[in-house]
Parts: structure tokens; C-alpha cells; sequence
């Protein structure tokens, strides 16, 4: 598949999963092979033998319960071979309980990059960058959304 053909797929898991909220769809998007190298506080994502995309439906289900009206924009995107990297954001409003921390009503808006290698039209390998104390500290009662600067050259 060309560079392009890789940036769709990852497009379509980003519209279908995070933005329309179908986490179903990562089983059918997720290569069976699928390897997450992603580890949040050094700790591996449990996976489920025979379920590829359980990680990342466990994940993001727990922020759709956080954030029910949770968006995705792909603010960038970037393919070669068949590696893409997307940096997006992520925005919602805090009206549910996550991570014992009670809903705050703050709307947050959270940027991270993620990194996807792209074999037979499926999504196979996956690594991030993302700042979860950031997350955190938006949800908190009384804090506002931090506002990023965006540098463009």
C-alpha cells in the first residue's frame, strides 16, 4: 500500500473509532498481529489473547465514560513506507467519573501524537507520546483548558 493508502486507514480508525465512538470497529481495523508499544507509567496494556483491539477499546471506553461528547481532530498527519504519525486533539467535556477523579463540566482540549505502522490495510504496531497529567489537571475542578501556542514556520 503507498503512504497515502496508509494515511486512510488511519484516518477511518480515527472518524470511525474515536470520533463516531464505534470502538467496534477497531476489531475489524487492528491487524491480528497487532502489537501496542504504548506503556502508561512504564506499565504494558493488558492485552486479551485472540482480541487485538481490546487494549484500546478498555482505553478509550474509559474516556468516552469520562467524556461522552469526546472529538478527534487530526491536526496532522504524516506518512512514509508504512509508518503514519497523526498528531490530534482530543476534546470533551469532564461529565463523567474518570480515574476517581468526580466530573469537573471542564471542557478539555488534549494534543498527543501517535505513531501506526500500516500492514495489509490494517493497523499493526502503535506507539504514543501523550502527557496524562495534562489530562488530569484539566479535569480538575476549577482549572480551564491550557492554551497551546501553535508554531507554524
Amino acid at each position: 500500500m503507498s503512504a497515502e493508502e496508509n494515511k486512510k486507514v488511519v484516518a477511518s480508525f480515527v472518524e470511525v473509532c474515536q470520533n463516531r465512538h464505534d470502538l467496534s470497529y477497531a476489531d475489524e481495523i487492528f491487524h491480528p498481529d497487532f502489537v501496542n508499544h504504548y506503556k502508561p507509567a512504564g506499565r504494558a496494556i493488558p492485552e486479551t489473547s485472540g482480541r487485538p483491539a481490546a487494549g484500546f477499546q478498555r482505553f478509550y471506553g474509559m474516556l468516552l465514560r469520562g467524556f461522552p461528547d469526546a472529538t478527534m481532530q487530526v491536526d496532522e498527519q504524516l506518512a512514509e513506507r508504512d509508518m503514519v504519525a497523526t498528531r490530534k486533539t482530543f476534546r470533551g467535556t469532564h461529565t463523567g467519573e474518570l480515574w476517581g477523579l468526580a466530573p469537573s463540566g471542564n471542557r478539555v482540549e488534549w494534543e498527543f501524537i501517535d505513531i501506526m505502522r500500516v500492514r495489509d490495510g490494517k493497523i499493526i504496531e502503535h506507539w504514543t507520546s501523550m502527557d496524562m497529567e495534562d489530562l488530569r489537571a484539566q479535569m480538575s475542578a476549577g482549572s480551564a483548558p491550557v492554551q497551546r501556542p501553535h508554531w507554524r514556520t
